[in-house]
């Protein structure tokens, strides 16, 4: 016999107030305001938890994306020799990639024997061929024009022209007009990103840029009225999955503007290509980068991107290079194909939270914008040291964040894994490879410590440890020895040992019996038991580090007179007091 289950009528779910809403919520949080769920986002605006269509902001118009099929996953290829490039771009191919990244480390010769010798057995009327790196601008689109197989290529030049160039350059530069689908205009805001521009202020900084590209060119008689078709927007896809989800989509929303503003009354978008987010890469823990690639192409995806280049999850010092590149590119062939989102247009249209987030950007950016165009566009803000300006102050704001890691990096900031044998062995190139992270690197500081620390163990042929004392109410003080643990583990500190104990000689001696630098109390708030404590470990040990797990209490003056190092709890400037325990044990 078969059973089907009784048709929904939707009568299950009737329409819900903001105010109705709002009250189950606090209901249920009980003793906790209801402000700590608004999201106080790093652009200054707040984010309700929810919105419906009758709370939501006035949605901004987004025009439809460029790009009606499926977005391209795009392999960058470094080219130092031009047959193993070709090698390089067919396995790139079979791997999954649908465009390429011709990226030239240093300048090199070039003549269309060889970019055919590059593109041998490569379709490029199918696959987008992009440029980037040492590249002479003028002269490559000079030879691109001459060579057949680039007559239809949707592919184009990454890396911008100089600000300023000479008048002939710029002829140069606008001959890319006869090669149809070739973008030879880009705008790269990843370098602002790099140094901590947030989201609103990269849509800022491109539209400013576009703005910049449109004005120099029409001042040299080149009409903006289908230049736009030319250009390409390139910008990082971060790991705040609805946030970077709604910029390129705020961003299309307010390119009209500029295009108007040139009398372009066409109605084209620029092609957007994406790359991955370098911020919040792990060098020590590379296999958690695998979740934040995934957020990250998921985001650029729905959001309407054209083009992704993707950072392998690693980069050859701790697992095999190739099988880094091949995972990392099934990342959007899982996405694209096995899920469908290839066959997506703009899902998030409609969506109440996102459309409220995608108007609020756009006005947050737009705002940037008119600040940035009232210094006379985006070059004289750079020379002003207007653009440095902001992105220091956003680079700052994140980096408290992470650094009293109110927000989390996992593997990083929070629950750092063991370093393997053959990591502790290539410490010299990991420490190179955080070293030569980006400016504003959510990692670095972390993982720089506890690159110091696997130095010290090397050196010293050991680390110092931590011993974690709990006393007192057992649930409270677990609490605080897990948060303890993690805390040191960050620093690159080893545990030396935890224990429940009772306050008292014998149990000093337990404490120290592994040969501790810090011991860490989790008395559960009881701060007489840890005052006799304190005494006793100082005279047992007087090199000893007593640290307490909890906010200082009223009398803490007392304990830290008494012999206490410090408090460790949620708010403090981890890396900070990490870096100081550091000094205090000889690590640095």
């Amino acid at each position: 016999m078969t059973h089907s289950p009784p048709a929904l009528s939707f009568s299950e779910f009737p329409p819900i107030s903001q105010q109705e809403w709002q009250a189950k919520a606090e209901a249920d949080l009980k003793t906790t305001p209801y402000g700590r769920i608004v999201w106080n986002t790093p652009d200054g605006f707040q984010l309700e938890p929810w919105y419906s269509t009758r709370n939501s902001a006035t949605q901004i118009p987004v025009p439809p994306k460029r790009n009606t099929g499926a977005m391209h996953s795009c392999r960058r290829i470094l080219v130092r020799d031009f047959s193993k490039a070709n090698s390089a771009c067919l396995e790139a191919l079979r791997e999954g990639a649908t465009a390429l990244e011709l990226f030239f480390t240093d300048p090199l010769p070039l003549n269309p024997a060889i970019v055919d010798r590059m593109m041998e057995n490569i379709d490029t009327a199918l696959v987008p061929i992009w440029f980037s790196g040492a590249i002479n601008h003028a002269a490559l689109l000079g030879m691109l024009v001459e060579i057949e197989a680039f007559e239809s290529n949707r592919g184009g030049l990454l890396t911008p022209a100089p600000l300023s160039c000479p008048r002939n350059e710029i002829d140069r530069l606008h001959t890319g007009t006869r090669l149809p689908e070739f973008h030879t205009i880009s705008i790269d805001t990843v370098p602002f990103h790099e140094e901590g521009a947030t989201a609103a202020l990269e849509i800022a900084l491109a539209l400013a840029g576009a703005s910049d590209a449109l004005n120099r060119l029409s001042h040299a008689d080149i009409p903006a009225a289908g230049l736009t078709r030319t250009m390409v927007i390139i910008m990082a896809a971060g790991t705040s999955h609805f946030t970077e989800l709604a910029k390129p989509r705020a961003f299309r929303a307010l390119f009209g503007h500029i295009q108007k503003a040139y009398g372009d009354t066409s109605g084209t978008t620029p092609a957007l290509f994406a790359r991955t987010s370098r911020l919040s890469s792990s060098v020590l823990d590379p296999y958690t980068n695998l979740l934040r690639l995934t957020t990250q192409t998921l985001s650029s995806m729905l959001g309407g991107y054209g083009t992704l280049q993707m950072e392998p999850f690693e980069g050859g010092l701790t697992t095999q290079k190739d099988a880094a590149n091949e995972t990392t590119a099934c990342i959007p062939l899982i996405l694209g194909r096995e899920a469908g989102l290839d066959e997506t247009t703009d899902p998030a249209e409609g969506s109440p939270f996102i459309e409220t987030l995608t108007t609020k950007l756009a006005q947050k950016a737009w705002e940037l914008f008119t600040a940035i165009e009232a210094e006379g566009g985006l070059l004289k803000a750079i020379e002003s040291g207007t653009v440095a300006a902001m992105t220091a102050e956003r680079k700052q704001a994140q980096s408290k964040e992470l650094r009293n890691r109110k927000a989390t990096i996992i593997g990083v900031n929070r629950y750092p894994a063991e370093l393997s044998a053959s990591q502790q062995q290539n410490r010299e190139a990991l420490l190179q490879a955080v070293l030569s992270a980006p400016a504003a690197s959510r990692t670095a500081p972390f993982e720089l410590l506890r690159l110091q620390a696997e130095g010290y163990r090397a050196e010293a042929e050991k680390t110092p440890s931590v011993f974690i004392w709990m006393a007192g109410d057992k649930a409270i003080s677990r609490r605080q020895a897990a948060f303890a643990e993690d805390f040191f583990l960050c620093g690159g500190f080893t545990i030396a040992g935890e224990a429940h104990l009772t306050p008292d000689e014998n149990s000093v001696a337990t404490a120290l019996f592994n040969g501790p630098a810090i011991v860490v109390l989790c008395m559960a708030d009881n701060e007489k038991a840890a005052a006799g404590l304190i005494s006793l470990l100082k005279t047992r040990n007087p090199e000893i580090i007593p640290v307490m797990a909890g906010r200082p209490p009223e009398n803490h003056a007392n304990l830290l007179e008494g012999g206490l190092d410090s408090f460790i709890y949620t708010g403090v400037d981890v890396a900070a007091m990490l870096e100081a325990y550091h000094r205090k044990t000889g690590i640095q």
